[in-house]
This record gives structure tokens, C-alpha cells and sequence, in this order.
């Protein structure tokens, strides 16, 4: 009964917030149903008697483009959070772009001037790098390997490699992402990094999968016996549980960093680039 009572509690305060002169982030993707960072952020809101709303917003990749029309004249919204699978193709829609989008060649969210003009920026990577350090690792501390190339490790790694991480290895199925992504990271970053199926498991202090291997059951990105007994070891999938890899690196007494952690680490960071200071 009381958590009825909070619920309707929350609602009111939700509703009187809701004025005329509240402020709006739009979070955009499709399809969006699965979306957490709403839930949060309205939570953020309401308990700092906020008049602000983080909507989920699905929209189909052929209407991107009037969305961001529409963006620019939204004279009371701050801006947008950007999910799968409209990363790439917002690059093309912003006006500017902060170095770190430009070189992933992604965006994950939208600042919107008061003049209509948009900037671009990615915080997957930083996300990361502030989770490792809210739970007290240092990413400069060793090596580090890095599962997948895609968006998020691409992300990852550039951040790894601007917070000195001492070398990357990167390992990917599809040979050409990971080499473009080494000749990226040093040519813009100067961090030494190194391609290929990696061996002596044993010598990483951090062990990444930014990979969908997480989302299979019982599946391992790789095995864990010969690992180092403090090595981080990170799976970036959000699934609401640890992945079969996490739990077996937990059982053997390896500090383990999910995929909501992760997201954790960007909320004040997104907050942040759509007019909000968000300390969590």
C-alpha cells in the first residue's frame, strides 16, 4: 500500500512539473520500447523538482531526417539522446561535431543551441573510462583487450587510448574494422596498440567484449582460466543480469564491469551536453 501511495505521490509531483516552461530531451531510436536512460532521467527529475522530461521517441530511419527539422525549431528542447540504429547516420544531420564523434563517425547525443544549430557528440567511450574509475581502476594501470570493433569498442578503445592506457589489443572476426580501427587510434591518439587473435591472457589487466556474444547463453568470449586474478574483465551487454562470462569471472574472484554500469558512467556526461548538471 505504501509504495501505491509513493507511486501517486511521485505522479503528482511529476504532473505539477509539467508546466508550460518545462524543459524536454527527446531520446530517439527504433525500435525504443527497451530504451532505460528515460526511466532514470524522469527519475533524476522528479527528485530534484525538476520541470524537465526525457521522452522516448521511435523513429524510423526514413523519417531521421524530418525529426532533425522539427529538432531545430523545438524551442524547448535541449536536445537528443541517440541509440541504435541512428548513430551513423546522425553525423550527417548535426552541424557540428566535437573530434571524438567525427573520428567514430557516431553520435549518441545531440546538443541544441538556443539559435536551432545542433552539435554532435559521442560519450559511449567516456561512459566506460568513468565507470572503470567509480569502481577504483586506473585504465592507464595496464593492457588492456578489447573484443569487437564496432561502435562500442570503437568507443572504448579511443577513450582507453586518450586516458593512457598503456597498450590495446584489438580483436575482431572482421579483419578490416579492427585494422581501420588501429591506424585510427594511432594516427589520432599515439597509444600502442596491436591487432590479432590475442595469447598470454594472462598479461591483460582490463578484458573487454564489446561484442553481442554476451547475449547467448553459456557463451564465453574467451576462456578465463589462464586470466590474471585481478584483471578487470567487462561485457558491455544490457541484459539486466550478469552474462554467463561475468559470472564465471565473479565466481573465480575477478572485479566485473556490465553493460549498465557502463551506462551509469555516461548518464552525467549526456546530462550534461542537453543543458542538465546530473551528479549520480
Amino acid at each position: 500500500m505504501n509504495n501505491t501511495h509513493e507511486n501517486h505521490a511521485d505522479d503528482r509531483i511529476v504532473a505539477a512539473m509539467l508546466t508550460g516552461k518545462a524543459r524536454i530531451v527527446a531520446m530517439i531510436g527504433s525500435p525504443i520500447a527497451h530504451a532505460k536512460s528515460p526511466a532514470i532521467f524522469n527519475r533524476w527529475f522528479a527528485d530534484h523538482n525538476m520541470a524537465a522530461l526525457m521522452t522516448p521517441m521511435d523513429i524510423p530511419a526514413d523519417d531521421l531526417g524530418a525529426f532533425f527539422r522539427f529538432l531545430r525549431g523545438w524551442t524547448n528542447c535541449n536536445g537528443a539522446v541517440v541509440t541504435a540504429p541512428h548513430k551513423q547516420a546522425c553525423l550527417e544531420l548535426v552541424d557540428s561535431a566535437t573530434q571524438r564523434a567525427a573520428l567514430l563517425q557516431a553520435v549518441n547525443v545531440v546538443t541544441r543551441n538556443a539559435d536551432g544549430s545542433l552539435i554532435g557528440d559521442n560519450v559511449d567511450g567516456d561512459g566506460f573510462v568513468r565507470a572503470m574509475q567509480s569502481k577504483g581502476h586506473d585504465p592507464a594501470s595496464g593492457p588492456a583487450l578489447i573484443f569487437g570493433c564496432g561502435g562500442a569498442g570503437a568507443a572504448i578503445a579511443l577513450a582507453l587510448s586518450n586516458a593512457k592506457a598503456r597498450r590495446l589489443q584489438l580483436y575482431d572476426t572482421d579483419n578490416n574494422r579492427m585494422r581501420r580501427l588501429a591506424s585510427l587510434l594511432a594516427d589520432n591518439t599515439g597509444a600502442s596498440i596491436s591487432c590479432g587473435e590475442p595469447d598470454a591472457l594472462e598479461s591483460y589487466d582490463l578484458i573487454v567484449n564489446a561484442t553481442t556474444v554476451g547475449l547467448l547463453d553459456d557463451a564465453q568470449i574467451c576462456p578465463l582460466e589462464t586470466i590474471s586474478p585481478g584483471a578487470v574483465i567487462a561485457d558491455i551487454v544490457s541484459s539486466g543480469s550478469l552474462t554467463a562470462w561475468l559470472r564465471a569471472a565473479r565466481a573465480r574472484g575477478n572485479p566485473v564491469m556490465t553493460g549498465e554500469d557502463m551506462a551509469q558512467g555516461q548518464f552525467a556526461l549526456l546530462a550534461s551536453r542537453t543543458g542538465f548538471d546530473m551528479q549520480l
